[in-house]
């Protein structure tokens, strides 16, 4: 083999085994387009005058033409291969370490598909979760403003309560005996939202209640604050839950558009999926399609016979859907499609993309439904809300400001719950969440026939 391809023949067989190299602990994987400009680099390196000719032959063929006289080749003589070969030793790991140094920093991810798909995965993955850390007996985990210590006056201006880590261990030991210490943190959350909806009941009086003096009187220690904190949320749940009639009605005024219902007219394509043969459907080809069905629909063109002209000329195997929605629901319908509720019968909307569909929605009638058929939703709405005032309130006579280390969080948990008591342990570190409202199913296709007869021309 001439000398003068001795640089490419090692490029080629780098080339084959796929030019994994191992660069400050961490392998890197050179692109095609890194594997050009690596050998462009080395064949600068080793050439007196700029000879590219072995590229031709190399992993970047036709890159350069014509040929010169290269250094390789004027090595000829005693001692000429070696050192030729220490020269190409040292230019090529000069110029992969240049080429790897400048990836780490990203200014060559772009050259190389492949990491450019690893930095964009390390760019969006999540921020690992806080790590509970074993601190000192001494060290205070939660520090709860308006709870007193045993030994203060209830009525004191500088209420509070400070728990050592040594002091929690022992409360949850007496609480969990089989807990492990992984737990802890989790239950000292439990333990301090307990004592803050007891002092709160405490307030109420809720102590002085028949049903709950007598469960009072069975408990000792915790289990006391235990029963007052149930006594707690229990009443708010009651007093939510019986609002008077003017206060529904009041409502029922107040929040028209949650209450939206009518004739909705609904086409739709699907955005993915393949056709009758085989073929995957393509997106632009959608787009195309939909903006064409909206303008004809615009014009007047019957929704039923426009989708199932579209299933057929773009093969679709699904049978098409039914357009129809009878007495639909704002609040039943997906979020970006309630938006049809916007417009005045007549209207249709713009393309929307919905999920896995293309959809476009035509407003035919609207209506605000009766006071009567959503009285249960007007009560859960109401109920929610009422709940969620009478925590905040609660939030301000009692706080907590709990060791974010020990308990191995980023934010400090909320002190008084929606679910009070009752909230499952597991879910004592995830981030709080309003309970999802109980809403009316979505309304189910409907028969084309309940439509009124219209003529047109076909589409």
């Amino acid at each position: 083999m001439p000398r003068g391809e001795a640089v490419a023949h090692v490029i080629r067989i780098l080339h084959k085994q796929g030019m994994n190299l191992t660069y400050k602990d961490r392998q890197h994987k050179f692109g095609a387009g890194e594997k050009c400009k690596l050998a462009e680099c080395v064949t600068a390196a080793v050439t007196l005058d700029g000879d590219h000719s072995f590229l031709e032959e190399s992993v970047c063929p036709k890159s350069s033409e014509g040929k010169t006289t290269s250094f390789l080749a004027r090595s000829r003589g005693t001692g000429g291969l070696v050192r030729s070969f220490v020269l190409f030793s040292a230019a090529f790991l000069a110029c992969t370490t240049q080429a790897i140094a400048q990836n780490s920093t990203g200014t060559a991810s772009a050259v190389n598909p492949e990491t450019t798909y690893t930095n964009r995965q390390t760019a969006h993955r999540p921020t690992p979760a806080a790590t509970a850390v074993e601190l000192p007996a001494e060290t205070p985990v939660v520090t709860i403003q308006g709870v007193c210590d045993p030994g203060e006056k209830s009525d004191s201006p500088d209420c509070k309560t400070v728990i050592t880590r040594g002091q929690m261990d022992q409360i949850v030991e007496r609480l969990a005996p089989s807990a492990s210490p992984a737990t802890h943190p989790q239950l000292a959350i439990k333990y301090v939202r307990m004592l803050a909806a007891a002092k709160l009941a405490e307030e109420r009086k809720l102590q002085d209640n028949p049903v709950v003096a007598v469960e009072l009187r069975k408990k000792v220690g915790p289990a006391r604050a235990e029963v007052l904190a149930k006594a707690f949320y229990q009443q708010l749940e009651e007093a939510a839950a019986n609002p008077t009639d003017s206060e529904l009605r009041q409502y029922y005024a107040e929040h028209p558009s949650e209450f939206d219902e009518g004739e909705v007219w609904r086409l739709s394509l699907p955005i993915s999926g393949y056709s009758s043969t085989g073929m995957r459907l393509n997106r632009v080809i959608m787009k195309t399609e939909v903006d064409s069905l909206r303008n004809r629909a615009v014009l007047g063109y019957d929704f039923d016979q426009l989708q199932v002209l579209a299933y057929s000329d773009l093969e679709i195997p699904q049978p098409p859907p039914l357009t129809t929605l009878t007495m639909a629901r704002r609040n039943s319908m997906p979020e970006d499609q309630a938006q049809v509720f916007d417009l005045q019968p007549g209207e249709i909307t713009p393309v929307i993309e919905s999920y896995t569909k293309l959809v476009i929605l035509k407003l035919v009638s609207k209506r605000i439904a009766p006071f009567e058929s959503v009285l249960p939703e007007i009560k859960d709405d109401l109920k929610q809300k009422r709940l969620t005032q009478e925590l905040e309130n609660a939030s301000k006579s009692v706080t907590a400001d709990f060791n974010l280390q020990y308990l191995g969080m980023h934010a400090q948990p909320a002190l008084f719950t929606l679910h009070g008591d009752m909230q499952s342990l597991n879910a004592a570190t995830a981030p709080s969440q309003q309970r999802r409202m109980t809403r009316p199913p979505m309304a189910s296709n409907t028969a084309p026939a309940t439509r009124p007869p219209q003529t047109q021309a076909d589409p």
